[in-house]
């Protein structure tokens, strides 16, 4: 299991890279033990996602039974933070930057945390003002987790720019197509 000073340590690194601090990348293990324990940070990023998910889910049509709901969530939860590490993974050797995945993995397993303890506030907002400051907010916000994503990838992997944004836009297109898949089956 892990422990509390590696949750501590791995969300302190992901706000300094938050911050535009490259040193944040020295609060991560970057060994494959290093990068598997990571994957922890899912599971405290599971109730704020599953709140997350109840406020926008709040918003729309849903037909399946609450079981269903659970059940799709949780799969599509973990397809969705195994999927693009697993991309990257495969990428790494074709990209050049195979000696340094395992730097990169940790980070962004841990500013996926703070990505969504960022987001929250939009969802709060859309709940009450689904159309006008909830959207704008939560666009806004997004805007910048996707930034600091490319941040991360870049600093991480140390890769150009165009390298990184290719690699937000690969990590949001998995995210968008596991979303979709997952809201199909119980809309």
């Amino acid at each position: 299991m892990i422990t509390v000073r590696e949750i501590s340590t791995g969300i302190y690194g992901a706000w300094r890279l938050a911050l535009g601090d490259k040193s944040g990348l020295t609060y991560f293990d970057a060994t494959a033990e290093g990068a598997l324990r990571s994957f922890h940070a899912a599971l405290i990023a599971l109730p704020i996602a599953s709140v997350y998910l109840a406020l926008d889910l709040g918003r729309q049509e849903i037909t399946a039974p609450v079981a269903m709901v659970v059940v799709v969530f949780l799969l599509s939860f973990a397809l969705d933070w195994a999927a693009f590490p697993l991309a990257v993974l495969r990428l790494a050797p074709m990209m050049g930057f195979d000696d340094r995945v395992l730097r990169y993995i940790p980070a962004l397993n841990w500013a996926r945390v703070l990505e969504l303890v960022v987001l929250m506030p939009a969802a709060m907002v859309g709940m009450g003002d689904p159309l006008a400051m909830g959207a704008l907010l939560r666009l806004i916000l997004m805007v910048a987790v996707l930034v600091y994503h490319w941040f991360v990838a870049k600093t991480a992997l140390e890769v150009t720019g165009g390298q990184a944004a290719l690699l937000v836009a690969i990590n949001l297109l998995l995210g968008f197509m596991i979303g979709l898949w997952g809201f199909s089956l119980v809309r």
